[in-house]
């Protein structure tokens, strides 16, 4: 039924030329960022490592990251698309993670971003980078510790805030945190990093990791068919979501006034495709007669609410279809991991009398096989008597790319996953958690820990590992 459906969605949309920009199909002008701010410090994907991790060649269409979406959300009147793509990433990946309906404070994050991290205080624009520097570091709030406000602080709020480019940052943030945002709960996230954003690279991190991509990009009017473009838009394509790759008249126009989007990518259809256009909005053709057309487009999350574009896009309203052409040339990707802990409230049980707590610790370092799903295992012999209660344990690996790393702990006939594949390029392993898999088990005899790399091309070892229980 999905495929069907852009099957027919692009049939119309070959038959269907230029709107007349007069259509009232609008919801306002779409708010965008300051494309300073979103580019600021992005390295070019020449100067990005290129590994792809996964094996075989790519699926056709990937889909599977919708499950572990919140709901798409409106920035309002103003400009911090990175913020909302950034909480949006944050958002799936406690999803990924565990945890049901997470909502975390955009509002926070605008005023972290800046008065914390320190970045572009006089924009209100920013980007992942240091988006999630905030969010690393100092981790922001749920939603209703601080509701986010759709409009900008004008003079009504504070005098200072008269729109010129001396006023204070404040006028950017709409103010400080309430007491009650500052004291509340912070999640975090692990570090971030930037990701080579050409599609194999793209599409690896998404089919390795699980987790999406936040992508910052110039942004081109008529390709976007936003109402503020000087060039003939198609309005079908806007109800649908439809971004195709600038043409040149788009470009140049465009570039009259600069600025950016962001967006969250989640998957792709490599066999979907559109009609090209040209700068007065008609289908381009080739010497044949026949229309031009562009293969190829990712399934992106946007921050327009879902009364305007995307309206009509089968994913859901707000969702969209972005031209992996654009994203090759112009798009600067940033990516995150899933939260390695989600604490979650449980109900009391009755308590396990504390034993004598004993430490069984493995100091040999043994390399790990690259890209074998055979992987390594180190046993401990356990001599004690009694049953399981708090259990803890320490990895220590050294590895150039983390991410590729299965750790499990197997005590006769359970087995527990304490790290599956996140942290992406990051070096090495450090775990140091609790688990209660092993609870009201006998302490005694072998316990076991595999480590396994999945994928080619980065190698290490395990130094050490320890169990207390």
């Amino acid at each position: 039924m999905f495929k069907k459906s852009l099957l027919a969605l692009a049939l119309f949309s070959l038959a269907t030329p230029g709107c007349d920009r007069g259509d009232n199909r609008d919801d306002g002008d779409a708010p965008l960022s300051d494309l300073d701010a979103l580019l600021d410090g992005a390295p070019t994907n020449d100067e990005l490592p290129f590994e792809i991790k996964a094996d075989g060649p790519a699926p056709r269409q990937h889909r599977d990251l919708l499950e572990l979406q919140s709901a798409v959300k409106s920035q309002g009147r103003r400009g911090v698309c990175s913020i909302f793509s950034t909480v949006g990433l944050m958002e799936h990946l406690y999803i990924a993670g565990g945890m049901e309906n997470p909502d975390f404070s955009e509002q926070y994050l605008q005023w972290s971003a800046k008065f914390e991290v320190g970045s572009f205080p006089n924009t209100s624009g920013s980007n992942a980078y240091y988006n999630l520097r905030a969010v690393t570091q100092y981790g922001i709030p749920a939603e209703a510790a601080w509701t986010y406000e759709v409009d900008q602080w004008g003079v009504d709020e504070d005098e200072a805030c008269d729109g010129e480019d001396d006023q204070p940052t404040r006028c950017y943030t709409n103010g400080q945190p309430p007491e009650d945002a500052l004291t509340a709960e912070k999640f975090q996230l692990p570090p971030g990093r930037w990701l080579n954003s050409r599609r194999a690279s793209i599409m690896d991190h998404i089919r390795v990791n699980g987790t999406g991509v936040v992508v910052g990009l110039e942004f081109f009017y008529q390709a976007w068919n936003h109402r503020r473009s000087e060039l003939p838009r198609n309005l079908d394509s806007w109800d649908a979501g439809i971004v195709r790759a600038p043409n040149d008249e788009d470009r140049e126009i465009s570039r009259e006034s600069p600025a950016g989007h962001s967006i969250l990518i989640l998957g792709w259809d490599l066999d979907l495709e559109f009609p090209r256009v040209d700068g007065e909005g008609n289908t381009v053709l080739d010497a044949d007669g026949n229309p031009v057309m562009e293969q190829g487009f990712y399934l992106f999350k946007n921050s327009w609410g879902t009364e305007g574009f995307g309206v009509d896009h089968p994913a859901g309203a707000g969702y969209g279809w972005l031209s992996m052409d654009y994203v090759d040339e112009f798009g600067r990707a940033y990516v995150s991991d899933i939260p390695e802990v989600i604490v979650a409230p449980v109900d009391p049980v009755d308590p396990i009398e504390p034993g004598e707590l004993q430490t069984f610790t493995s100091e040999t370092s043994v390399e790990i096989p690259d890209d074998d799903d055979a992987g390594i295992s180190q046993t401990l012999e356990v001599d004690a008597e009694g049953t399981v209660g708090t259990l803890s344990v320490t990895v220590s690996v050294a590895h150039t790319w983390r991410g590729d790393l299965t750790v499990r702990l197997v005590h006769g006939d359970v087995v527990e996953i304490l790290h599956e594949r996140t942290g992406g390029g990051q070096d090495n392993l450090e775990l140091e958690l609790d688990t209660s898999a092993f609870e009201g088990m006998d302490r005694g005899g072998e316990w076991t820990l595999e480590v396994i790399d999945s994928a080619r091309l980065d190698s290490g070892s395990l130094t050490s590992w320890s169990i207390s229980l």
